[in-house]
């Protein structure tokens, strides 16, 4: 009876502490870019593959404005690694690095969306996609 107790206290706790660091996560404002960008992602590849050019455009300029806006912020997977000093900073610079990279495919994107270009568009989106995926193997910590 005691070691059911002490299992069931032992798990209990568990999920409190891992419920803990989950709302740690979530509660973050690059989270919440992140939230955003998934959700404006979604209009996006829908407007671009109706060729919902206008749409698009004026989609793409808010994307953008919010990976600037995310780029500044620092991921939660390097505060639950506790990370400081010269290895805080190079992770930031990669982490910075692939937001870049991602905005200058959002900028490309957005020309292809000026020409009404759907072929350059649709690559465009893809490469944003490989971006994402880099992103997310890198930053993303397990919330």
């Amino acid at each position: 009876m005691l070691s059911k107790k002490v299992a069931l206290t032992g798990l209990l706790m568990t999920m409190s502490v891992s419920s803990f660091a989950h709302a740690n996560c979530k509660a973050s404002p690059l989270h919440e870019d992140m939230d955003t960008l998934k959700t404006e992602m979604k209009s996006l590849a829908f407007e671009v593959k109706k060729e919902d050019y206008a749409s698009a455009d004026a989609r793409i300029d808010r994307i953008i404005a919010v990976l600037k806006d995310a780029r500044e912020e620092k991921p939660y997977l390097f505060t639950e690694k506790g990370l400081e000093g010269a290895e805080l900073n190079q992770r930031m610079a990669d982490y910075q690095s692939v937001m870049d990279d991602t905005i200058t495919a959002f900028v490309a994107l957005d020309k292809a969306v000026a020409d009404k270009d759907a072929s350059s568009a649709k690559m465009a989106l893809g490469e944003i996609g490989n971006l994402r995926k880099k992103g997310h193997r890198a930053f993303k910590a397990d919330c």
